[in-house]
């Protein structure tokens, strides 16, 4: 399998994905309910066709099950559709509802054996992360599989873990020490697929922050989900603009005496 980029494009605005996309930094798109709703997007097909006109084939695009509440067999027949439908293209994104673990589970495994690609999203605890990568563990699928870890909302989960131990009669520093955050679960998920030989790739999602994505890459995510407004962010300094700028005066005062080549 040809590596490819760890960026991978967080939204479903075209105009946008075009742009980045021309770049050659992207790796993939993720798209969930959220993202098509914010668009305005009620035809999902035709909206990733469009994406797809703009990528080409060979080119990763998350498609999200958008109820937790659809049948296990439902799931599994829509992640075949869009497969179906977009072979080439497609990862079936499996949200993980934890008041039914082993559903998502099944339904990973049941479309891991078909040779379906899937993204195991909604990923807020280690359990959930090391159970999708073990559900997928015998995937038959030509190409990456991804296991979703969302940084922002793992460290608001621990945030009422720890606020709930408090009440119980814990110690705000016991508690904090006890529940793992959004680095933790990273490090410790890392470890468990690097020593049980899973070749599941971790995404981190969820990122609000410049620090986020760094810290999530020094880590050793393989990929982060960035919407474009932070990609943007993230490649801006104002002491950049300004040394653009000595530059560009340096050249252009004596730019008609100059022989570029």
């Amino acid at each position: 399998m040809i590596s490819t980029s760890g960026i991978f494009y967080d939204s479903a605005e075209l105009t946008e994905f075009k742009k980045w996309f021309a770049t050659g930094i992207l790796g993939g798109a993720t798209t969930n309910p959220v993202i098509l709703q914010k668009e305005g997007v009620f035809d999902i097909p035709t909206h990733v066709t469009k994406m797809i006109e703009i990528c080409g084939k060979d080119f990763p695009i998350s498609i999200e099950i958008p109820d937790t509440d659809m049948t296990q067999k439902e799931m599994i027949e829509l992640g075949k559709r869009y497969h179906d439908r977009f072979p080439d293209n497609a990862v079936v994104k499996v949200p993980m509802d934890p008041r039914e673990p082993q559903k998502a589970f099944e339904v990973m495994f049941q479309l891991g054996r078909a040779g379906i690609r899937v993204n195991a999203t909604l990923g807020l605890s280690i359990g959930q992360l090391i159970g999708a990568a073990e559900a997928l563990r015998s995937s038959t699928a030509d190409g990456d599989n991804y296991v979703s870890l969302f940084w922002a909302r793992r460290d608001e989960a621990k945030a009422q873990i720890v606020q709930t131990l408090v009440e119980k009669g814990m110690t705000k520093e016991a508690a904090d020490e006890a529940v793992p955050d959004a680095k933790e679960s990273l490090l410790t998920t890392i470890s468990y697929l690097e020593n049980h030989d899973l070749p599941t790739k971790i995404i981190v999602g969820s990122v609000r922050s410049i620090d986020q994505i760094e810290i999530a890459y020094a880590l050793g995510a393989d990929i982060v989900t960035i919407p474009p407004k932070l990609i943007q962010e993230w490649m801006y300094t104002t002491r950049g603009v300004e040394s653009a700028d000595q530059f560009n005066e340096a050249y252009r005062s004596i730019k008609d005496k100059t022989t570029l080549i």
